[in-house]
């Protein structure tokens, strides 16, 4: 009897050694799609300088113009249009 409640109690630390183990990965897992988004945002951003950096010096007609190109091409919409 008491080395099956010894058993018990092995396998119950082992399970709770396996808890842990699996909230520290998916912690880990947390931080790296953190991270990962924060890459992209920060990709995103760097296109957007390139982009900028891109456009052409003209008439203010012509900047205007690029400008909301630009604009309309980068939107996201929302809601129900």
């Amino acid at each position: 009897m008491f080395s099956l409640i010894r058993r018990v109690l092995q396998r119950a630390r082992s399970l709770n050694e396996f808890s842990s183990r699996i909230q520290n990965l998916e912690n880990k897992i947390e931080k790296l799609e953190k991270i990962a988004d924060e890459n992209d945002s920060l990709w995103q951003m760097l296109d957007e300088q390139r982009e900028m950096e891109n456009l052409f010096v003209g008439t203010a007609e012509e900047f205007e113009e690029e400008f909301t190109d630009i604009m309309i091409r980068s939107m996201k919409p929302r809601g129900d249009a």
